[in-house]
């Protein structure tokens, strides 16, 4: 009878197990076209035509198709199930552009005025703070570059190479204070993956990544994306490291190419 209660035993605390590995929950994705009759372009305004009736879509980051949903009413929808434990990240593609949204449980909203926003769940919410505040540092230096040099040169001077490089500096500091703060404010989520992505965009090499990423929890090194821009890196160096696909002037019947006349 004993073996009998600890089998049972055993067995309810192995679907407690599963039950708390694998969890679906529901998700939605709608989105809203809120977009002017007409917008300028250089000298000239573009009427912007209706975009019912076209598709917009979700994709992997090998390209392959997830969903579909058609817009009516400058609206669409997606919905789904997604393991709680294990949001996974996708890209959003329609005729309007493309961005990067983390798939997860909850009410996903993507707001296309023309420039697109994701917001409605914690990782999306951070992802969109966080392009948020890096547009605004790049808009408040560029604005204090241009200010800077209609003073100096109306001194008749211009900005020397060594100030350019000291205002590059600070706000490579001030990029990397705001990503380093996005990923300790968000550890828990998957925008932690996407600021320590963007803390080391500017890295050389596949070997230079990995070593980057050494610091971080198994968590971040294990992540989807982060992995796919590390191979991403390896797959750009061995493009290069491949000869074949270096261009080769022979195959137009010219044996060099010769250099430009004076």
């Amino acid at each position: 009878m004993k073996n009998n209660q600890y089998l049972l035993f055993a067995l309810v605390i192995g679907l407690f197990a599963l039950c708390a590995c694998k969890r679906e929950m529901p998700y939605t994705i709608t989105g809203t076209l809120d977009l002017p009759s007409q917008i300028p372009y250089g000298d000239t305004i573009i009427d912007v035509p209706s975009f019912d009736g076209s598709w917009v879509y979700l994709l992997d980051f090998e390209n392959q198709l997830l969903d579909s949903a058609r817009i009516f009413d400058n609206t669409f929808h997606f919905e789904g199930e997604v393991d709680s434990r294990d949001p996974y990240f996708v890209q959003f593609v329609s005729q309007l552009g493309s961005t990067l949204l983390v798939v997860e449980p909850g009410d996903i909203e993507i707001f296309i005025n023309p420039d697109i926003t994701v917001s409605g769940t914690p990782s999306n919410e951070a992802m969109s703070d966080l392009d948020a505040a890096l547009e605004n540092l790049n808009s408040e230096t560029y604005e204090y570059l241009a200010e800077l040099t209609d003073s100096l040169r109306s001194t008749g001077e211009e900005v020397s190479e060594e100030l350019q490089m000291q205002i590059a500096e600070q706000f490579r500091e001030s990029m990397n204070h705001i990503l380093d703060s996005a990923y300790e404010a968000n550890r828990h989520n998957q925008a932690a993956a996407y600021a320590v992505i963007m803390r080391h965009i500017d890295v050389q090499s596949a070997d230079e990544f990995e070593q980057a990423l050494s610091k971080y929890p198994k968590s971040i090194r294990e992540n989807e994306l982060v992995q796919i821009n590390l191979r991403s890196l390896r797959q750009y160096e061995a493009m290069n490291e491949d000869d074949s696909l270096i261009f080769d002037p022979s195959i137009l019947g010219i044996e060099e190419l010769d250099a430009p006349e004076n």
